[in-house]
């Protein structure tokens, strides 16, 4: 409150206290303690109401002369035909042969005919190999903290 009222900024307090300026706002406001001036400029002049706009006039028919209608007129181009578009169905899951899960990681595009999955031995409990469980996956180092990983 002494901070406040000493004149230091939200963000100045904030930092000080270790919470967020927004933060520092609220409990200004719940305590109701006096509001900031706004910081944003006014102009010098009382402040002005926007002028009532008129309503449009109604739009007026406009007649050709006859110069122009005389002339012979382009024949409108035919439109283009549009090409249906043509659903590809989704490749089904080609998998090999042997026993247990395989590995689901996609190789190829899905739309190309010849997209297909890994198909290696999947990890227990998880739909890709060694192999790509190790691209697919991030594990944590307890080593380090969250900032350093980035």
């Amino acid at each position: 409150m002494r901070l406040w009222e000493a004149g230091r900024s939200a963000s100045e307090i904030g930092r000080l206290l270790g919470v967020s300026k927004n933060s520092v706002v609220g409990k200004a406001h719940r305590m109701k303690l006096a509001a900031r001036p706004s910081p944003i400029k006014r102009s010098t002049g009382t402040p002005s109401r926007r002028a009532a706009v008129s309503p449009m006039p109604k739009p007026v028919a406009r007649v050709e002369p006859q110069a122009r209608l005389e002339r012979p007129l382009r024949p409108a181009a035919a439109p283009t035909p549009v090409r249906p578009t043509v659903r590809r169905q989704a490749p089904s899951l080609r998998r090999s042969s042997g026993k247990g899960p395989n590995c689901l990681w996609p190789i190829g595009d899905p739309g190309d005919a010849d997209f297909h999955f890994c198909g290696a031995p999947a990890v227990a409990g998880k739909p890709y190999c060694d192999e790509h469980c190790a691209r697919a996956y991030i594990v944590r180092n307890s080593g380090r903290s969250d900032s350093e990983a980035a």
